[in-house]
């Protein structure tokens, strides 16, 4: 059958086979390789920050780690938080200015027990203020505040009303 066409018909049938055989090698060969590829570099790239995230959550797990361990060895004594927070009021020079304080009932989470005083303070300057909690942040190995209220008092704007709520977690 092809020796019955004349050169141009088998140029064109040629061609058309050429055609063809290029575009099955591109539909059932090629295509499907290069889209597997991709998929699979999209998936290397999904992967890698998969990764990145679980070692940046790994490195804030070792530095909590190790600020866990800084505060124990940093914990002078193991008194009460509530006998600790009556000998910063008394080095800050506000004794007379503490209101109440009231300890909260202990919770225990894991490893670890936590102790809560409420403290109130009445007509304290903000300089007072400031020293108590350089006390507790500073030179309390591991009492914390975690929160703190602080109004400025009607009769005089210069003195703050305060009620906070001091922290202590310490290992069983």
């Amino acid at each position: 059958m092809i020796n019955r066409l004349n050169s141009r018909e088998k140029t064109v049938v040629g061609v058309g086979l050429t055609a063809l055989v290029v575009l099955f090698v591109w539909f059932v060969l090629l295509n499907p390789y290069f889209e597997t590829m991709n998929n699979l570099d999209r998936r290397i790239a999904a992967h890698r920050h998969s990764l990145e995230r679980v070692e940046k959550i790994r490195d804030q797990i070792i530095q909590l780690r190790q600020q866990l361990v800084a505060v124990e060895t940093r914990k002078k004594d193991n008194r009460p938080l509530f006998s600790q927070v009556e000998n910063f009021t008394e080095q800050t020079g506000i004794r007379e200015q503490l209101l109440s304080m009231r300890p909260q009932p202990a919770t225990t989470q894991g490893k670890f027990r936590q102790q809560l005083v409420e403290i109130r303070l009445e007509k304290i300057s903000l300089s007072q203020l400031v020293k108590l909690l350089y006390a507790v942040e500073y030179r309390s190995g591991g009492v914390q505040v975690k929160s703190m209220r602080v109004k400025p008092r009607f009769d005089d704007r210069s003195l703050l009303d305060v009620n906070m709520i001091l922290m202590s977690l310490e290992r069983l």
